[in-house]
């Protein structure tokens, strides 16, 4: 569990302690239990939920594997319910069929606890992530998302998009950038223009660039220009990847990144190469825009 879901816990129950009647009491009470956190004088609850994750913040920084896959089972031992720990065990599996397999187990197991916990009920639908309990059953399906995208089961990995963001129509996890790619790849383009649409003021390239090789396809060029050069200016970096030769073996991928960064056009351009591939003359049409 990562540190600002432990408080974010925590606040929700000591809320749910308090008889809160209005919306100015609920923000001073908020308030009051922050500046008690900065100053260490909250008293997290020692649970064998919140030792595992313990265990398994040590597993994503221990410095072997072995120690990593030895840190994420004794988080399992301790509180066989820690969905993230069975994720991380899940995608050290060097066989992709075997991930998939583990990651479904995960992902089964989860939704089992959400329902016990009556969280799968309609009024909860479309406000996935916001409700914290949601986050590991959430985390866990974007993992098989990867996988399935990593193994080239695009059909399936739609449907894995469109249930990820009906259950979260906020879209934390950032599916909306893979689904519009997988719509443009399968020539959808209506449900293309919908979700970009829906998305409208998610104006980053890993949106524009799929955005443009529909207008490619569907031969509208010049909308397919005008948008490549809004991608040219947002970030410049990504109409070098379309001549250049890129090592996407590299398992040192940035994890975070700003706008108009290179390491955005390196995720942006390797999380869409099933798709640029997909249409050789694309890139051609690159060059001819930005560098002739």
């Amino acid at each position: 569990m990562k540190e600002s879901e432990k408080i974010l816990k925590e606040l929700t129950k000591h809320l749910d302690s308090l008889e809160i009647e209005s919306e100015e009491e609920l923000n001073k009470e908020t308030q009051k239990f922050l500046e008690k956190l900065n100053k260490d004088e909250i008293n997290f609850e020692d649970t064998p939920e919140y030792e595992s994750d313990e265990l398994l913040e040590e597993a994503y920084e221990a410095e072997t594997e072995k120690e990593a896959r030895n840190l994420a089972k004794k988080a399992l031992e301790v509180y066989p319910d820690n969905i993230d720990a069975q994720v991380f065990l899940a995608n050290m599996e060097k066989n992709p069929v075997n991930r998939l397999k583990q990651l479904d187990w995960a992902i089964e197991k989860a939704r089992k606890i959400l329902e016990e916990k009556g969280l799968l009920e309609e009024d909860n639908i479309g406000h996935f992530w916001g409700i914290i309990e949601t986050r590991p059953y959430m985390r866990a399906r974007h993992s098989k998302l990867e996988e399935l995208m990593m193994m080239g089961r695009y059909k399936e990995a739609v449907k894995e998009s469109e249930e990820l963001l009906r259950l979260c129509e906020n879209d934390n996890l950032g599916v909306r950038s893979v689904l519009i790619g997988l719509y443009c790849y399968f020539e959808e383009f209506d449900k293309c223009e919908k979700l970009h649409k829906q998305y409208k003021e998610d104006y980053t390239i890993s949106m524009l660039l799929p955005m443009t090789i529909m207008y490619y396809k569907k031969s509208d060029y010049k909308k397919a220009e005008k948008m490549l050069k809004e991608i040219d200016e947002i970030n410049p970096f990504i109409a070098e990847y379309f001549v250049g030769e890129v090592d996407f073996d590299s398992e040192d991928n940035p994890e975070y990144y700003s706008i108009g960064s290179e390491e955005e056009a390196y995720i942006t351009f390797k999380e869409n190469f099933y798709l640029i591939a997909s249409v050789p003359s694309f890139t051609q049409f690159v060059v001819e825009k930005l560098y002739i």
